[in-house]
């Protein structure tokens, strides 16, 4: 096959031929004057065929084309007499040779039909999803806004804030300047000793513990008495005689 010479030097100096561009649009006139071709009308007539074809295979017959009449140019009477009364008697033959149909019989659902109803569940799914995302992140910007303390130009604050709610998982310490709990208790006007009730064992072991205690005061305190008595004595020096 030879390739298409584009913008070649023409054979003969003397001579311009005409442009590619305007021989074609030359052409395309000249076709649009002319009649359709037998080629071309058999062509459209094999297009026409086939896609019927595949209409029936698929199993969906198309309504029947109801044919308009209309006298061509140059066509005589009789021959489009003759025209109508082909196109008539093919339209009478599709007609009775057609599938009975049952309008009032609902179509099982088809593979396609369950197709589009799982995509249209999965696409609603995810919607819902997307909803519920959004519905979130705006639950957070709102509490966020509410949380954040928003402070004035030119405002002075003279003191720390201070919490009116103690927190939760916080542990309490002790301020300076404040008295403990301990003792609040002792000193607060309800605190009265009350005696413990003990047992006659307990009693016993107390008192004896008692009479060894008053027992060894007394004695510590009758040996610091005998040592500030003797005390002068033995710290008492003579003094040397003067010698004459």
């Amino acid at each position: 096959k030879e390739k298409k010479k584009v913008n070649c030097k023409p054979k003969n100096q003397d001579e311009q031929e005409i442009p590619f561009r305007l021989r074609e649009i030359m052409r395309s006139r000249q076709e649009m004057k002319n009649p359709i071709s037998n080629k071309k009308r058999k062509k459209a007539a094999q297009v026409t065929f086939r896609k019927t074809l595949e209409k029936e295979a698929k199993g969906v017959e198309p309504d029947i084309a109801v044919p308009k009449f209309k006298q061509r140019k140059g066509e005589s009477d009789g021959a489009y007499m003759q025209r109508m009364h082909q196109e008539a008697q093919h339209v009478l033959f599709l007609s009775k040779n057609q599938v009975p149909r049952q309008p009032e019989v609902q179509a099982a659902p088809t593979e396609r039909s369950e197709q589009k109803k799982a995509k249209k569940a999965f696409q609603r799914r995810r919607l819902d999803k997307v909803q519920r995302k959004k519905e979130e992140k705006a639950a957070d910007r709102l509490e966020q806004e509410l949380l954040r303390d928003t402070v004035t130009f030119g405002e002075v604050v003279l003191q720390p804030p201070e919490l009116t709610v103690r927190p939760r998982r916080s542990v309490s310490k002790d301020q300076p300047g404040r008295r403990s709990q301990m003792l609040r208790m002792l000193l607060s006007p309800s605190a009265v000793s009350q005696p413990l009730t003990a047992s006659l064992a307990r009693q016993r072991i107390v008192g004896e513990e008692r009479e060894r205690a008053m027992q060894a005061y007394r004695v510590l305190k009758q040996r610091r008495r005998l040592l500030h008595g003797e005390r002068p004595h033995l710290t008492s020096r003579k003094k040397p005689e003067p010698q004459p």
